[in-house]
């Protein structure tokens, strides 16, 4: 008879313990379902807040393509729209084989301090002066102080040039707060682009710019290019422009 009650005790602890697994494993899969559950919407939720701030980020990327296609300086590709001002009228490209003719507005690429690129500006020669006048204009600035050259006179067949140019900023070069400085980089080449030829003399000339350095705030400002050419040629270009940017080209006299 103990033998048989142990039997049942023993019966019934087995069922019980069945029961208690059996219990425990559908409360563990209810809590992963609601887990699961709740992941899913989390995720979702997620996933709305992300669509909703990338949506505003396509706009503002949308309209920042759009203005940056208002801007006409392209400091990648040095390909820049050329200011067109009442100042200097309609100014046109030129090259080595169609240049300006002095007087003429063209335009030319100028690095910007402030933006640190290149930017075009609208550029004309007004006069090129030779002779005993432009000679005193050397002296007379290698002797100021704001030189570091001592004047010497020109060797045989040279004389002394200075070229008077204006330059127009526009109403796309972005000044600094100081403004800009008038000043456009220039050089003097033969009318193939390369060094001058002249009675079967090669020459290679160098420039120095004399205009004031000083920064200006107003849209329009002027320079000058102190050079020396063979006497009697006027067989070269005046070329304006910075290296890798747009270029004008005049005519010279």
């Amino acid at each position: 008879m103990e033998n048989e009650n142990k039997q049942k005790n023993t019966t019934l602890i087995v069922v019980i313990v069945i029961l208690a697994i059996v219990i425990i494993a559908l409360m563990g899969g209810i809590i992963f379902l609601a887990l699961k559950d709740n992941n899913i919407e989390m995720e979702k939720q997620a996933k709305n807040e992300v669509e909703n701030i990338e949506q505003p980020l396509e706009e503002s990327n949308v309209l920042s393509q759009e203005n940056s296609n208002n801007i006409t300086n392209d400091q990648n590709t040095n390909t820049i729209t050329p200011p067109v001002t009442n100042n200097s009228g309609e100014a046109r490209e030129s090259s080595i084989t169609n240049p300006l003719q002095i007087g003429e507005w063209g335009i030319a690429s100028k690095y910007n301090t402030n933006t640190k690129g290149d930017q075009n500006v609208n550029i004309r020669v007004t006069n090129v002066i030779r002779g005993e006048e432009a000679k005193k204009m050397a002296k007379d600035y290698m002797s100021s102080g704001s030189s570091i050259y001592k004047y010497e006179d020109p060797t045989a067949y040279l004389e002394w040039a200075v070229i008077e140019y204006d330059v127009d900023f526009g109403n796309t070069f972005q000044m600094g707060e100081l403004g800009a400085n008038p000043n456009v980089n220039g050089d003097i080449t033969g009318l193939d682009g390369t060094s001058i030829k002249y009675n079967g003399i090669t020459y290679i000339s160098s420039v120095i710019e004399i205009g004031s350095r000083d920064y200006i705030k107003t849209k329009t400002g002027s320079g000058k290019l102190l050079t020396q050419l063979p006497i009697g040629c006027t067989d070269y270009l005046i070329q304006f422009g910075t290296y890798n940017g747009t270029n004008a080209y005049i005519r010279g006299k």
